[in-house]
């Protein structure tokens, strides 16, 4: 797997996605005169990493690995692999109606061109301008990485309400004033409450101050939900 070594800027987007494709092999059988059928075999996965601004590595890594698909397409139309362009818009459709790809990458419509694998075009463009039949097999690894830092997991803490939590906090565990007294969030996972700019310091320990429980892994589901969204920052003060 490609591993992100550039650091990551207060300019950059708080959540990224990337997709990235490896084909792990192709290779064509010969099909009787007039056959063609394009044979997918794909591994899905994704993944969220947190990356802290100005960090080179992840600090933290959880990785889903899909559910594995091989699926036969038959080609009614040899003209649609016959050309790079027409050969693309084919694969990208027989990749989009794979139910296992789609449950994993939760990609948007304009995202599935970035799935077909640019190396196997120009095999299957050859194999059909030489044969009038043929079954043409690949098999493709695909990856869905979110990357996000600090900002996006002080996104993914609840806004504080007196009475929506549990422990009754009314005061900042850090500077210990008042939380009614500016924007303040519940930590993912203990609830523990703090001013956003308070525990803005604090937050790429993705631990809390109070308890040092764990709030990266409580927070993944919304940091994950975020990335599909792409919801913006709400009040969020600047994290050095």
């Amino acid at each position: 797997m490609a591993t992100n070594r550039s650091r990551r800027s207060a300019t950059a987007p708080p959540i990224q996605h990337r997709i990235e494709v490896h084909t792990i092999c192709f290779y064509e059988h010969a099909a009787p005169a007039g056959k063609f059928a394009v044979c997918v075999a794909c591994y899905p996965r994704s993944s969220i990493d947190f990356c802290r601004l100005g960090a080179t590595r992840p600090h933290e890594s959880d990785m889903q690995p899909g559910e594995n698909s091989l699926t036969t397409f038959l080609v009614a139309d040899p003209a649609t692999l016959r050309s790079a362009a027409a050969c693309r818009v084919a694969l990208r459709g027989m990749l989009a109606a794979l139910p296992e790809l789609r449950s994993t990458l939760r990609l948007a419509e304009d995202e599935w061109d970035a799935v077909v694998p640019d190396d196997v075009v120009p095999e299957i463009v050859g194999a059909a301008g030489r044969r009038n039949g043929f079954t043409f097999c690949f098999h493709v690894a695909v990856h869905r990485r979110v990357i996000h830092d600090e900002r996006a997991l002080l996104m993914a803490c609840r806004e504080w309400r007196l009475a929506s939590t549990a422990l009754g906090e009314k005061d900042c565990g850090i500077c210990l004033d008042g939380l009614e007294r500016e924007s303040a969030v519940q930590m993912t996972g203990c609830e523990h409450a703090f001013h956003r700019r308070c525990i803005s310091e604090w937050i790429s320990k993705a631990t809390c101050p109070m308890c040092r429980g764990d709030i990266w892994r409580p927070a993944l589901p919304e940091i994950l939900e975020l990335s599909f969204t792409g919801a913006p920052a709400q009040d969020m003060p600047d994290i050095e």
